[in-house]
């Protein structure tokens, strides 16, 4: 997007909220050494704060939890160089499955710093318990965060069901990658809407692999539409 004077490159941001850095948990990075690289790369493109959010879903893996992924992260992070000037913290992004909203009061779930937490829900259907999910958690103190949510294609069709989430509390990420367009129209149907109305809170990379770094790395968009988008945290 955008034309040499009137675009902005946005790149990849001085924090990331949203990857999948942590090896070997999910459907991210298979290897230390890969999720290594790419947090040295992330590093020199500016990034000093990155929180890693591996997918938390019992549907699609059974075997994890956050325990499991503590240790990962422990073991992991000691081998992040001090002198790369990287903060990291460790959260999760949970898919709200049937009964989540009953986790909400649970002392294991894996929040950012605020206390805050990242949700998500399928890519082919709406969570049928995804308002009493927001209800709970902040009801607990853990104010929620739903996932690039231009990338549930269907509510492109029901783009008010997003003024009601946020009148409950729930705020929004963005994918910078969506921003190329690449998952299609529908998704940049709910983009604008959302961007239009001011209702993104923030921008993460989603990060899942190493190929992925040099297109987050230039992205630019025109000017009007960077002046849209959520300010650096």
């Amino acid at each position: 997007m955008g034309l040499f004077g009137f675009s902005k490159k946005i790149g990849i941001g001085q924090c990331d909220i949203h990857n999948h850095l942590l090896p070997g948990v999910d459907d991210g990075f298979r290897n230390p050494g890969d999720s290594l690289a790419a947090i040295e790369l992330m590093a020199k493109a500016g990034c000093r704060n990155i929180v890693f959010t591996p997918h938390m879903n019992p549907d699609v893996y059974p075997d994890e939890n956050e325990a499991h992924f503590r240790e990962v992260y422990k073991d992991f992070t000691a081998r992040i160089p001090e002198e790369w000037g990287v903060e990291t913290w460790l959260a999760a992004e949970y898919m709200v499955v049937k009964d989540f909203q009953e986790r909400a009061s649970s002392k294991d779930l894996l929040t950012y710093k605020d206390g805050s937490i990242l949700i998500e829900m399928s890519y082919y259907f709406k969570s049928e318990n995804l308002e009493e999910t927001i209800f709970a958690l902040n009801t607990e103190g853990h104010r929620p965060i739903l996932a690039h949510p231009e990338r549930y294609l269907y509510m492109a069709d029901s783009l008010h069901e997003f003024d009601r989430l946020r009148d409950m509390g729930c705020r929004f990420q963005m994918n910078r990658l969506s921003l190329t367009g690449i998952y299609g129209g529908e998704s940049l149907i709910i983009m604008d809407y959302l961007l239009s109305r001011g209702m993104y809170d923030f921008m993460a990379t989603d990060l899942h692999t190493l190929s992925q770094l040099d297109r987050l790395t230039e992205i630019s968009v025109k000017r009007k539409v960077a002046a849209l988008l959520p300010q650096e945290i």
